[in-house]
């Protein structure tokens, strides 16, 4: 007699396999906490490993000596560095210079837009002017 009378049938289930070391890791640099939070949780929802720092100072600690990162979302206005300083001192550094850095700033400013782009930036996006799916979409775009 069948002892699985009565029972679902088995199902044999396959997970999909989830490697760690392919989840892309971003620092996220801004010190507006609600932005910080914001954003934060935008990219975790989407698959990130998140790294906040609410200043330059502590950004650029994290970006150099820092696990290594994918990608480097910027504030500008920081305090203690501003995200100019901070990416120009990235570029010094001869393991991270090559890092993937997107500007997210309100400084619409021509003149810091060229500074940061021969600085290397990906993009300079303007946060009144992107939502945080746009930001999420431009990231994504440049890590593929």
């Amino acid at each position: 007699m069948d002892q699985n009378v009565g029972q679902a049938p088995a199902v044999e289930v396959k997970s999909r396999d989830i490697d760690i070391n392919n989840i892309p890791t971003i620092l996220i640099v801004e010190d507006d906490p609600v932005l910080s939070k914001m954003y934060s949780e935008k990219f975790k929802f989407e698959g990130f490993k998140v790294i906040t720092a609410a200043n330059g100072e502590d950004g650029l600690k994290l970006a150099i000596s820092g696990e290594k990162l994918d990608m480097i979302l910027l504030d500008l206005m920081l305090p203690r560095l501003s995200g100019s300083e901070l990416l120009a001192k990235l570029r010094l550094d001869t393991k991270r210079a090559d890092t993937k850095v997107i500007a997210l700033t309100n400084l619409a400013e021509q003149e810091e837009k060229k500074k940061m782009t021969e600085l290397g930036v990906l993009d300079y996006l303007i946060k009144a002017m992107q939502t945080p799916e746009e930001v999420v979409k431009k990231v994504k775009s440049h890590l593929n």
